[in-house]
């Protein structure tokens, strides 16, 4: 007969498999009680040997290896995207975290508004003695003026010096004033007036107070909060992956990290059946604890293979690192092999094989050739799922089908797979492995293993494969006492989504153990501003080759993202300052015709656009001639020419630093081009004239773009 724990053990048994069986059954009766019973072993030390709490076996106790299993309750369980929302909402909690976290507590704002209503300030006693002997009065005449005129010091005088005659004079204008304004209902106006500035500036003060203590909390939480995941099934049945946050209570903080550790530490979520899943953490020792010792786990993942990378991820937890002696050698090792690589990286040079990148002239010189190879059509077909080609296509000649088999022309804006059923004649909008420039992670992989480190690309690491190497490029900057701000981007999400910017080193760090993989990226610190705003360029690129050379160009329009507000480095929390993608934001858009926008540019900065264009179009064929001369899979080169044509369009994304020179930010796969097409409705109609030449209309989409 199965039994409650039988059935425990077959719900849990991909959990329970890291932990020893002969531990289960304490488990269970533990769990079924919420039995938290580690203060009968372990207590918490404040300041040894860390700064912060640590967790020792209590001196009259001793722990034996795989003797017991205690719980660990869950303080906190949240996300990075709503934590601050949440601390902002429960005072309670900030308190608790306030402790847990040894955080100094920001004193609470004083409430002024007793100091601000008349008459209640005390008058100093370098004040009144001050009036007295200006006034020739005695102290107890002068301190009574001062009470009477709020402390006003000229008017206290005043007041004692007037003769009788004056005084009775300027009493019977005030009184005067006074029942006029009694009559007119101005003094209750002026009193509500006052009271909600006061009001105003109290709550002001609230925010601040409170703003610095979520911000306090946040920046700390990363050196605690862990992760576990979980399955829930979506609306069609079908499973899907969820990654929680949380902070483990007082005693699961307190167990700092050691490379030798004797407790292991687990998450475990524990069913309760039809009552839900608790969220639990449990520790048992993996080796004999003696009296008074601390108590440490492995905070390292276990998907981090290098040493250097282990080395790297403590850094998120350097409060939390039994044996901090140690971490200047630790600096040292991650400063060195930072500054191994920088060497390496500026000593690449690339050099395109011969012929593989025709000048921009011998590139039109390809797309006239292209256009007059072919005679004009009656029907080009075409099969696409993307809404802006099929409302903007209007080509005499052109013919839609629902069928890609039959299609001359395939545009999907969906990663496209059918590549075996393609044949010879047909083209389509993509290349194999274009994912090489349209995830960031891989672009900035191809971009170093060419050209090393060029000026034209930010410092990139991919948080996920070159954590030390972050790590020492953060640390030498910060021993060099410069700005020390990165952005952390997904590896492939558009729009402006996921982006973080942050001089945290433990944020950073830990989006190692993010579910949504990362790069971080060194803020561009001084970009060219637009009336003082910040701003990027999307400009369209064209590809329609690779082979047997590369011929691209870019569309003459281009499109110019505004920041809201004014560029600040003190408000990295401002989205509309630090940030230009509006259009898929709550906020308002800010749209610039680019032939405005070159116009304003050289009256604002003295200088000439056509230059600084020129620089923009070689940063993009740069991009594009690593791609095109570097094999797969980690370029475009490889692939069978022979099978079918394809060609490309590119979302490049650029920003322009404070001395005008190109920063190529990232390339995006299947642009949206609904806006572009609003703003030249012969969009649509110039990218198919120039991809198939039986439209005839080669000469007239030339006209529209310049070739890189």
């Amino acid at each position: 007969m199965s039994t409650a724990f039988d059935a425990f053990v077959t719900v849990h048994q991909y959990q329970l498999a890291s932990i020893p069986e002969e531990l289960w059954q304490p488990l269970f009766m533990k769990l079924g009680e919420d039995y938290l019973d580690a203060g009968n072993y372990a207590e918490l030390h404040h300041g040894d040997p860390m700064d912060g709490y640590s967790l020792h076996v209590k001196a009259d106790k001793t722990l034996k290896k795989h003797s017991d299993i205690f719980l660990i309750d869950h303080a906190w369980t949240t996300s990075p995207e709503e934590a601050k929302k949440e601390l902002r909402a429960n005072l309670t909690l900030m308190d608790r975290l306030e402790n847990l976290m040894d955080i100094e507590p920001l004193e609470a704002p004083v409430d002024s508004e007793g100091e601000d209503s008349d008459g209640d300030d005390e008058p100093s006693e370098e004040l009144i003695e001050l009036v007295a002997s200006q006034a020739n009065v005695s102290v107890k005449e002068a301190e009574k003026a001062l009470r009477a005129e709020n402390n006003e010091l000229v008017n206290a005088i005043m007041r004692l010096t007037m003769s009788a005659e004056d005084q009775a004079e300027s009493d019977r204008l005030d009184d005067l004033v006074m029942t006029q304004i009694l009559s007119s209902g101005k003094p209750q106006e002026k009193e509500e007036k006052e009271k909600e500035t006061r009001r105003e500036r109290r709550e002001a003060r609230e925010k601040e107070w409170l703003d610095q203590r979520v911000e306090t909390i946040y920046n700390r939480m990363w050196s605690y909060i862990q992760t576990y995941s979980y399955s829930i099934l979506k609306t069609d049945g079908q499973p899907t992956a969820q990654t929680a946050w949380y902070i483990t209570d007082e005693v699961g903080s307190a167990i700092c990290h050691s490379s030798d550790p004797n407790v292991v530490v687990l998450p475990f979520i524990f069913s309760r059946g039809s009552s839900g899943m608790i969220p639990y953490s449990v520790f048992f020792p993996v080796k004999d604890i003696p009296a008074g010792e601390i108590i440490t786990c492995d905070l390292v993942p276990k998907n981090l293979e290098r040493d250097s990378d282990k080395l790297a991820y403590l850094f998120a937890f350097e409060d939390r690192v039994l044996l901090d002696s140690e971490i200047q050698t630790k600096r040292d090792q991650l400063t060195k092999l930072y500054s191994a690589r920088q060497a390496e990286l500026k000593n690449k040079t690339f050099t395109p094989p011969a012929g593989k990148i025709l000048s921009s002239q011998e590139a039109l010189e390809a797309l006239k050739k292209d256009g007059e190879s072919v005679s004009k059509k009656d029907t080009v077909t075409v099969c696409t799922d993307t809404t802006f080609v099929q409302q903007f296509l209007k080509l005499d000649n052109v013919k839609f089908t629902n069928n890609p088999a039959s299609a001359d022309i395939v545009w999907t804006s969906q990663d496209f797979q059918g590549w075996d059923s393609l044949e010879p004649h047909q083209t389509v909008n993509q290349f194999p492995n274009e994912k090489c420039i349209t995830f960031k992670h891989n672009m900035a992989e191809l971009i170093q293993k060419t050209y090393g480190a060029p000026d034209w690309y930010m410092p990139t690491y991919n948080i996920m494969t070159q954590l030390s190497e972050f790590v020492g490029d953060y640390l030498n900057t910060e021993d060099e006492q410069k700005t020390n701000l990165w952005i952390t981007k997904p590896w492939n999400m558009a729009r402006g989504l996921g982006l973080d910017i942050t001089g945290n080193l433990s944020e950073i760090i830990r989006q190692h153990d993010n579910p949504i993989p990362k790069i971080a990226q060194r803020y561009l610190l001084s970009p060219c501003l637009y009336k003082g705003k910040k701003f990027d360029l999307r400009y369209i690129v064209l590809v329609r080759r690779t082979d047997p050379h590369l011929v691209a160009c870019v569309y003459n329009m281009f499109w110019t993202r505004l920041a809201n507000k004014k560029y600040n480095l003190e408000d990295l929390n401002d989205y509309e300052c630090q940030f230009t993608v509006m259009n898929y934001s709550k906020y308002e858009m800010t749209q610039l015709d680019y032939k405005s926008f070159i116009h304003n540019m050289e009256k604002e900065h003295d200088i000439k656009w056509d230059n600084v264009q020129k620089d923009i179009n070689n940063a993009m064929k740069n991009v594009l001639a690593a791609a095109a001369c570097t094999p797969q899979p980690l370029g475009l080169a490889g692939r069978d020419t022979t099978k079918f044509d394809a060609f490309s369009m590119y979302g490049f994304d650029i920003m322009l630093t404070d001395d005008f020179k190109p920063i190529v930010v990232e390339t995006n796969f299947s642009p949206d081009c609904t806006r572009a097409c609003q703003y030249d409705p012969e969009f649509v109609n110039n990218i198919f004239s120039l991809i198939d030449g039986r439209f005839g209309t080669t000469e007239k989409g030339l006209a529209a773009f310049t070739t890189l």
